[in-house]
């Protein structure tokens, strides 16, 4: 519960920032990340294993960022590395993969309807919150 409330509020925080400033704050990130860190170890190796798993898939956001040089920005990696401790690697893969859906999704409905470039940048933090929000009901249903 506790886990999903920190989540929820960052996650939440992260689009805000990201749609009005199209950036990530790594400060506050890495403060709760920090925080993240020391509940696993406290809960046990096999939260540590699992936060461990879920940081690789914000680690491929990073390395998939940097070949794109910026087309995918880094602080979703960031993001994805900071909810791993939180949700743990497949509460990571599921909002990830809703939030990949989603911002396809809207992509497409922005080239048709708004008559946009193909260069249009959407923000993806936004995604991963709306996702995050539809697993949560998913996992209540």
């Amino acid at each position: 519960m506790t886990e999903n409330l920190i989540t929820g509020m960052y996650l939440g925080f992260c689009s805000y920032t990201d749609i009005k400033r199209k950036e990530i704050y790594v400060k506050p990130s890495l403060l709760l990340m920090a925080a993240g860190a020391v509940s696993c170890a406290l809960s046990g190796r096999e939260a540590l294993f699992n936060a461990a798993l879920g940081i690789l898939l914000g680690l491929m956001i990073l390395l998939i960022s940097k070949a794109s040089k910026g087309a995918v920005g880094e602080g979703d990696g960031l993001i994805l590395m900071v909810t791993a401790f939180f949700q743990g690697f497949f509460g990571n893969l599921r909002m990830l993969m809703t939030a990949l859906f989603l911002s396809a999704a809207a992509s497409v409905g922005v080239l048709l309807f708004k008559r946009c470039r193909r260069d249009y940048e959407l923000p993806f933090a936004p995604f991963l919150f709306i996702s995050f929000i539809i697993t949560g009901i998913g996992e209540i249903l």
